[in-house]
């Protein structure tokens, strides 16, 4: 099997089940051989709408609350691993705001160059032309066979505490690969 059938494999894979926890239906946790994204606290968003888009090297999840809709949404994407560190993405996905709004703020938390994933947590501030205001978390993982992208988006008002709430939640999630001995993956009971 050639090297990019076997990474679409793996991203296909890793979109469909193996997001932990993610999905607003019950279903039986379980492992694809190679790289897992694990968000263990992903068990509330039972009962959010969830939107897939699957293309050729770009696979999204997004999450919208019940009521709040898009206004307090979750999103997970998986890319291709590329050769560029995740600062010069990070820069990436931030242009859009740079180039949109009004003020634009773009806030590190956290940078972690682990030697098998490093990874980024930073938050950005919109203001927009209407004074209405937008914000996301994100947290961006460059694994050896993907790269993973979350994000939780709040727009308009939101009780401040929900920031620290999902840092901690963003700082539960990790890679693990079950063709490696550094970056073991939990234990699945079947």
């Amino acid at each position: 099997m050639s090297k990019i059938n076997t990474i679409t494999m793996i991203l296909i894979g890793l979109i469909s089940i193996s997001i932990f926890g993610c999905a607003n239906v019950k279903h039986k946790p379980q492992l694809f051989q190679g790289e897992n994204l694990i968000t263990p606290y992903s068990g509330f968003l039972a009962g959010w709408k969830v939107s897939v888009e699957n293309k050729k090297h770009y696979h999204s999840r997004m999450w919208q609350h019940p009521e709040l809709g898009f206004k307090s949404s979750y999103v997970v994407s998986v890319t291709p691993r590329e050769k560029i560190d995740v600062l010069h993405f990070r820069k990436i996905i931030d242009e859009p705001g740079n180039d949109s709004c009004l003020n634009f703020t773009s806030k590190t938390i956290n940078l972690t160059a682990k030697p098998n994933y490093p990874q980024t947590l930073w938050q950005t501030q919109c203001l927009r032309k209407d004074n209405s205001e937008a914000r996301i978390l994100h947290l961006l993982i460059q694994g050896n066979d993907s790269l993973y992208h979350i994000q939780k988006i709040w727009q308009g008002e939101h009780p401040p505490e929900d920031i620290s709430l999902w840092q901690n939640r963003f700082q539960q999630i990790y890679v693990c690969n079950t063709r490696s001995l550094k970056a073991h993956c939990p234990q699945v009971n079947g």
